[in-house]
């Protein structure tokens, strides 16, 4: 009985330094757009982390199977959207704001689902999104003159890019090997961000120490190993404790930017983003049956 308390505590915080790492890469990843364009840094950061998972799964390639790969592609082409907006977002939004609002794709899951014809939206379900627009709008704080801007607008596409995301995982993910999808994913990113870099933005890179920290956090820490973690950790805590625990990130995101990037969040913002928190905690609770 003891050892099992262990293994739970344990996975307990490693998901929680999992959200950590995930809250700090807000923060490194606006620093690091000072150096290159948002497509290169994800080229950057994805084939860090697919050098990584290619030596712990290149054993596993050989049995790489039809289902793995449609799903891998396609998930991995959610997760690249996801990036995608997040990463652009940032160039216009501040890293605090950006944490908070990519958060609020647990809440839009229901909603696409809803709007694809596979759900009826419970009441908990609209009360909860009603107070997930009220947080953004405080974190937003329209009234200080700043408002939503482009990067936020950004930010919110990128978070229902995600919510595809975490669709599309619950279709594939149950049936087939977690470390090979999670391979094609990342290779589909690599493709399609190296691609995007060639159209839109060019391969420029300024070297900075900035640059190759926020690389080495996100690619390594935040993308390889985090996932590695979690798929450990997972195994041993049930998926309602998982996600409350992720439900930290934006939290870790926004104490990280207001005290390593020196951003300012006023009482009012505070105020908003401890609503999403909070709305996004209530809407795992009332999904404990998430895989």
């Amino acid at each position: 009985m003891e050892s099992t308390r262990q293994k739970h505590l344990l996975a307990d915080f490693v998901l929680l330094l999992a959200a950590f790492v995930w809250g700090t890469t807000f923060a490194l990843v606006k620093a690091s757009l000072d150096y290159t364009s948002p497509f290169m840094f994800m080229t950057m950061r994805f084939t860090l982390a697919l050098v990584i998972m290619t030596a712990v799964v290149a054993h596993q390639l050989g049995a790489l199977s039809r289902r793995e790969l449609v799903g891998g592609v396609l998930t991995g082409g959610a997760l690249f959207f996801g990036f995608a907006f997040q990463t652009w977002g940032l160039v216009y939004t501040t890293a605090s704001k950006s944490a908070f609002i990519t958060g609020l794709n647990v809440v839009l899951v229901p909603f696409l689902l809803w709007g694809l014809g596979y759900q009826r939206i419970r009441p908990r379900r609209w009360a909860a999104a009603g107070l997930a627009v009220m947080g953004l709008y405080l974190l937003t704080n329209p009234q200080s003159g700043a408002g939503i801007n482009q990067g936020d607008f950004l930010t919110l596409a990128c978070a229902a890019a995600f919510a595809g995301h975490i669709i599309l995982l619950g279709i594939y993910a149950p049936t087939i090997s977690t470390l090979r999808y999670f391979w094609v994913q990342l290779t589909t990113v690599v493709i399609l961000a190296a691609l995007a870099t060639l159209i839109v933005s060019g391969w420029e890179v300024i070297p900075g120490t900035t640059l190759w920290i926020g690389l080495g956090v996100t690619g390594v820490l935040g993308t390889a190993g985090a996932f590695l973690g979690m798929t450990w950790a997972q195994r041993r805590t049930s998926p309602t404790r998982t996600a409350l625990i992720l439900a930290s990130e934006p939290v870790f995101g926004a104490l990280f930017a207001v005290a390593i990037a020196g951003e300012f969040l006023g009482p009012v913002a505070w105020l908003g983003g401890a609503l999403i928190v909070g709305v996004i905690a209530w809407s795992e609770m009332g999904n404990r049956s998430r895989t």
